[in-house]
């Protein structure tokens, strides 16, 4: 028996967005408030289910991104050795690193909450949840370019993991520029269906059919982004059947993140295996199969 119509339509709404704003504007404060050295300058703002609405009632969660502005960090691979010295000699020396920003964050939080609201986790300080306030994560970060020629470059951030020593490379700015494009082109229907798909997902953990590893929010946004736009229908057992069908009959391992900078799929930190997308798929569509 199918997912009736009813309970997609449910499952496709998303959660408060009143106690994300706040907490977004109590850190904003906290950040205001701090004397940072000269000549540091940042942007803060929202990134995640919540920036992007496609947050459901389960999701708790804030993540913010903190990111250095007065020092950016790139990549010139792509380019040919002289325009790679070209390059460089057009980029004046830093003045700070990521690692001085990263600490200077650190305090401006623990100054701004109160003691041990804030604590150091491997990819972001962790502010702990205080009603009204949501918990956080506060992604401390520095711009990233990677340049494609000496005078143009995609724009995104990066930071290091501390615990695990790797730097990550992401584009929090191309995927909601994305995702509010794929919402145009569905006739708004992109988001309501990735909410509806993480909350199936929701409810089969909530009832032991899978773990919680095995398809994680940020990757079921993006599987859902490269599925065609016509499987996006008007009515939710039609898009539902659509793209299960679809997840089963296309090769998943060319499929790329929401920011088209990245693939989805391989083996980094930051990516999905196909494995797990693939089982991810199958329980779907017998969620579909054996409703009851």
């Amino acid at each position: 028996m199918a997912i009736p119509e009813s309970q997609l339509s449910r499952w496709s709404h998303h959660g408060p967005q009143e106690a994300s704003i706040r907490t977004h504007q109590t850190i904003r404060s906290a950040l205001e408030d701090y004397t940072w050295p000269q000549g540091m300058t940042y942007n803060v703002f929202l990134q995640g289910s919540y920036r992007n609405d496609t947050n459901t009632r389960g999701d708790s969660d804030v993540d913010v991104v903190l990111e250095l502005k007065s020092t950016f960090y790139y990549d010139a691979t792509s380019l040919p050795e002289f325009d790679r010295g070209v390059l460089r000699a057009s980029i004046p020396p830093a003045t700070h690193s990521w690692n001085d920003f990263r600490c200077e964050a650190l305090r401006a939080l623990q100054d701004g909450f109160p003691w041990g609201s804030v604590v150091q986790g491997n990819k972001a300080l962790k502010l702990k949840e205080n009603p009204p306030r949501l918990a956080a994560d506060v992604v401390v970060c520095a711009e990233h370019r990677r340049y494609t020629s000496p005078w143009e470059y995609v724009q995104g951030i990066t930071f290091w993991a501390l615990r695990d020593n790797y730097q990550v490379i992401n584009y929090p700015r191309r995927h909601y520029k994305n995702g509010a494009a794929k919402s145009v082109c569905t006739f708004d229907r992109y988001k309501r269906t990735v909410r509806m798909f993480k909350n199936a997902r929701n409810f089969m953990e909530s009832n032991g059919i899978i773990n919680a590893e095995l398809a994680p929010s940020y990757f079921i946004e993006s599987l859902i982004y490269n599925a065609p736009d016509a499987a996006f229908q008007p009515g939710f057992q039609d898009t539902y059947y659509s793209i299960v069908k679809w997840m089963a009959s296309t090769n998943l391992s060319g499929l790329v993140c929401q920011n088209c900078q990245q693939y989805l799929f391989g083996s980094s930190p930051e990516q999905w295996s196909v494995e797990n997308a693939q089982a991810f798929a199958n329980w779907l569509a017998a969620l579909w199969d054996n409703w009851s």
